[in-house]
């Protein structure tokens, strides 16, 4: 196996087990259980400490997922294909943190996953924003999980930006290379080059 193909293939996995990581930590719900406990039993002190914790995490991780995966998708030479992927395709406004007392609409970011990655990877700020009560699709058949509260919206704010904020849904960032022709083409690479 080539150098190029064994890094393309120890990226591809890399990029998979961030993605998985990420939309675990990302879609955490505080309504339920914290470490085997409803959290509602938990003091608020360790619930507090746990919850900066995952959010420190999500931004680390979102930062590394879109590092890789950016390697990932050069070294692969499918760029083109990366820029014709679009993680909010159909969806370009949503309410978060429903019901509480921080809800609000935001504008999610309409660009390609290329930009995207190149603006989380250049990101001088990242914000968790929080999340919402919906279906996760976790499997390519489309079995779901449901969470709520979850970590899974961030703003972005890049050194290209002057001051503008890019919402990005991380588990639709995940998705969107996960479940692609992109990702299947990037298998290929690697299996085509390692029989």
């Amino acid at each position: 196996m080539s150098r190029q193909v064994a890094l393309i293939a120890r990226w591809n996995e890399k990029a998979t087990d961030l993605g998985t990581r990420l939309l675990a930590l990302s879609c955490f719900d505080n309504n339920r259980f914290v470490n085997g406990r409803n959290a509602i039993e938990d003091d608020v002190m360790s619930f507090e400490s746990l919850s900066l914790e995952i959010t420190t995490e999500v931004i680390d991780l979102l930062h590394e997922y879109c590092f890789i995966l950016r390697k990932l998708i050069e070294r692969a030479d499918c760029v083109a294909q990366a820029k014709k992927l679009y993680p909010h395709q159909g969806e370009e406004s949503i309410s978060i943190n429903k019901d509480g007392p921080d809800e609000r609409k935001v504008m999610l970011c309409q660009k390609d996953l290329w930009w995207i990655l190149g603006r989380v990877i250049h990101s001088q700020s990242v914000v968790v924003l929080g999340g919402d009560t919906n279906l996760l699709r976790v499997y390519g058949d489309g079995k779901t999980r449901s969470y709520s509260d979850g970590y899974c919206y961030v703003s972005v704010e890049s050194d290209f930006d002057n001051e503008v904020q890019h919402i990005l849904h991380i588990p639709s960032l995940v998705h969107v290379f996960s479940f692609s022709a992109l990702a299947i083409e990037i298998k290929e690479v690697v299996r085509e080059n390692t029989i």
